[in-house]
């Protein structure tokens, strides 16, 4: 899977580098705010946003909001250190697939990131049966 990542601060960023790319998944870029990431999302068509709730100039919730509207197939987690019941609510009313309160472990974020595999996986082969099941037979004159 394709990975962006978006938060604010080094420490997780370069966490969720290192965890992704030893899973043996692609990290395709990085982000440093709501923004960046709403372009970034545009430019590199990732699978899956891991993305920070409270960050400058566009927090995680507004550029869900964005994202979810220009491409509703992305699958976006999102992270806080707000431990609050409201914020994950609110995460997932918006779109998002998972929510994560920071610091969270390793172990978490491999559950959450194999329960987007079987996802992903599933939505591709109704995609593909759905395709089958469009096409039309060819007919000999």
């Amino acid at each position: 899977m394709r990975f962006l990542i978006v938060d604010d601060s080094d420490v997780p960023l370069k966490f969720l580098a290192r965890f992704l790319a030893q899973a043996g998944h692609q990290v395709a870029g990085v982000a440093r705010n709501g923004q960046e990431a709403v372009e970034q999302v545009e430019r590199l068509h990732p699978d899956v946003i891991v993305m920070d709730v409270i960050m400058p100039r566009l927090n995680g919730l507004e550029a869900l909001d964005i994202i979810r509207r220009a491409h509703p197939r992305v699958r976006v987690i999102m992270a806080s250190g707000l431990r609050s019941c409201d914020t994950a609510i609110e995460s997932e009313k918006r779109g998002a697939s998972y929510f994560l309160c920071k610091p969270f472990q390793e172990s978490q974020l491999r559950k959450v990131i194999s329960l987007l595999e079987r996802e992903l996986e599933s939505s591709s082969q109704s995609a593909s049966s759905d395709k089958a099941k469009t096409i039309k037979p060819h007919r000999s004159a």
